[in-house]
């Protein structure tokens, strides 16, 4: 299941789970990157992290 949240205050922001709130991806709750990511770049890293 995917879900993106959208930070949208400062507040939110500061309570995130990463210093760096943009474009951070989590899977089941493990901070992966902050890359942008295109759809090679996440298909790849999602079949990385499925093995």
């Amino acid at each position: 299941m995917f879900r993106a949240v959208r930070i949208g205050t400062k507040e939110e922001a500061q309570n995130a789970p990463t210093p760096i709130t943009t474009y951070a991806l989590f899977r089941d709750g493990e901070y992966l990157t902050n890359e942008q990511m295109n759809d090679k770049k996440f298909l790849k890293l999602h079949s990385r992290k499925s093995e």
